[in-house]
């Protein structure tokens, strides 16, 4: 399982960094100088989707799973893998409002922020073995 979870990561994880890299040499040596004018409330609302989606989403994705596993002696390994599926992809959609703050050069409160629950969404939900373990611990996993 925690193979799987370590594949779907760097599945979802490789291609923002790769177009990160590529917007960064672009950026770098200013091979295209295009500016794209955004309205101006797309940047707190870019904000506030990576904040749902780093913090407030996971929370409370694992509030409704406890909540609905809560009158189980145990829970299956297949349930539980979908449930930490899905709580992957979901943080992980922080990295791509991430990059979209950079290329449209959100100001730097927004870009800052933004990148920082990217930051966190990419370490903390990190499938690792202590973490899944802990995890299954806490839901009682067969």
């Amino acid at each position: 399982m925690q193979k799987n979870l370590k594949n779907n990561y760097i599945f979802i994880i490789v291609p923002v960094i790769t177009l990160f890299i590529v917007f960064g040499v672009i950026k770098e040596f200013n091979l295209v100088n295009i500016k794209l004018p955004l309205p101006v409330f797309i940047y707190p609302l870019i904000f506030i989707l990576s904040a749902t989606t780093s913090i407030a989403g996971p929370i409370f994705l694992r509030t409704y799973f406890a909540n609905s596993m809560r009158n189980s002696k145990s829970v299956e390994r297949d349930i539980f893998f979908r449930f930490e599926k899905r709580l992957l992809f979901l943080s992980l959609i922080t990295p791509y409002l991430a990059l979209i703050s950079i290329v449209f050069e959100f100001p730097k409160f927004y870009s800052g922020f933004i990148v920082m629950f990217s930051l966190y969404a990419v370490y903390y939900y990190f499938p690792s073995k202590k973490r899944i373990d802990f995890d299954k611990k806490i839901f009682r996993v067969k």
